[in-house]
């Protein structure tokens, strides 16, 4: 097995969305192809200064041992790491924040590794049927 990988998967810890996770993974061609850092709202990890350098150790180690190319946040709706929905008016305000934050982390990375390209991934979820739907921001 190649000890190279083209990206660095950063998800949110949320076991509600493995299983959506691990099928774009497939559907997208990655499966043996990421690294993956798995931390309660990830995107907020990197903005927030007691653990940032935590992240940022995991990045660097996967930057210089498997040589990633690209780095996907994987941002999740109804996030316990920032309260939950219910702390924001609506899912727009809700997906905006999110955003901003994968924005923002993002920025951090490129300081850090300016070679890095930055991915940016929402899933919401159906609660009536349970359906995950990931798309990319």
């Amino acid at each position: 097995m190649s000890h190279h990988c083209h990206n660095l998967l950063m998800t949110c810890i949320d076991f509600r969305f493995h299983e959506a996770i691990q099928k774009w993974v497939k559907e997208n061609g990655l499966t043996n192809d990421f690294d993956l850092v798995s931390l309660a709202g990830v995107q907020k990890s990197l903005l927030d200064e007691d653990t940032r350098a935590t992240v940022l150790k995991q990045l660097e180690i996967s930057s210089r041992l498997h040589g990633i190319e690209t780095v996907i946040f994987v941002a999740h709706q109804d996030c316990g790491a920032y309260g939950g929905s219910k702390v924001f008016v609506n899912f727009e305000e809700e997906k905006a924040k999110y955003l901003a934050d994968m924005i923002a982390a993002g920025a951090i990375i490129k300081e850090t590794l300016p070679n890095l390209q930055v991915k940016k991934l929402m899933l919401t979820f159906n609660e009536e049927t349970g359906a995950v739907a990931i798309s990319e921001l």
